[in-house]
């Protein structure tokens, strides 16, 4: 029988295929430390660790909990303070939080119950509901809504890509808007793009600048393209939207190049 996700269990990302493996070799080694839990014949909570002894062949310790009246706000009690999240990763929890919320805020409604979880329900509106999400997860508004960009438009390897660090929302956001094809080739080109080694090229002042109309041009666009690096060099590599400006830069000479070309 294949196991089943509850939908809140989805709220955090799996591990990455190497770290989920380090985990099942621990489980193995040193046997599993916290049990994976259960409600109504689904997993709550430990898809990592039902994931990790199912690589090894080992048997899940499993507990089974009732009385849960607000599944996402039990999920978030107990992995909000033990996942050590990137900004754009905790976006992407909330981002799914607040979907979650949002459904069992229509639930709620028509059935005519009005119940508080221990987590602050989310209020009602696009805007507040969104800002809500992002505090519990100390994100702001603006993030949530790159993630629910990234999640409703992006292909499941872009989401994966940001789920597991390797990317930064607002990156994942602008190409979220390309065709499937297109993210699939970023997604590759960002694979083996290492903006740490663009170093910006210096002109050598002795150079004659006035040494004809086709030297002109070449120092004019040679100057020109170093300004436009040392400008992206200046942003900060703890700026989550560096990468993000890159790929706009990226973009537009792409663009410009396909256009001039034709």
């Amino acid at each position: 029988m294949d196991t089943q996700w509850h939908p809140a269990a989805s709220i955090f990302p799996m591990l990455p295929d190497d770290k989920l493996l380090e985990l099942a070799e621990d489980i193995e080694k040193n046997g599993q430390h916290e049990p994976v839990l259960l409600l109504d014949g689904k997993v709550l909570d430990g898809r990592n660790r039902m994931c990790a002894c199912k690589l090894k062949g080992i048997a899940p310790v499993t507990k089974v909990v009732t009385g849960i009246d607000d599944p996402v706000a039990y999920v978030l009690s107990l992995n909000l303070h033990r996942r050590h999240l990137t900004p754009s990763q905790a976006s992407m929890c909330a981002a799914r939080a607040r979907e979650l919320y949002e459904q069992q805020a229509k639930e709620r409604m028509t059935s005519g119950v009005n119940q508080h979880s221990p987590v602050e329900n989310l209020p009602q509106g696009t805007s507040s509901a969104r800002d809500a999400a992002g505090k519990a997860f100390g994100v702001s508004g603006k993030s949530v809504d790159y993630a629910k960009r990234v999640i409703d438009k992006g292909i499941p390897e872009l989401a994966k890509a940001v789920d597991e660090g390797r990317m930064a929302v607002s990156t994942a956001a602008v190409w979220a808007s390309d065709t499937a094809d297109e993210q699939k080739s970023a997604l590759e080109k960002q694979r083996n793009r290492d903006y740490s080694k663009l170093k910006p090229k210096t002109i050598d002042a002795k150079e004659p600048r006035h040494a004809g109309e086709h030297k002109q041009g070449e120092v004019f666009a040679k100057s020109t393209a170093d300004v436009a690096i040392t400008q992206l060099k200046g942003i900060p590599d703890t700026n989550e939207f560096r990468e993000a400006a890159f790929v706009r830069v990226e973009k537009w000479i792409n663009t410009t190049r396909k256009a001039g070309a034709k």
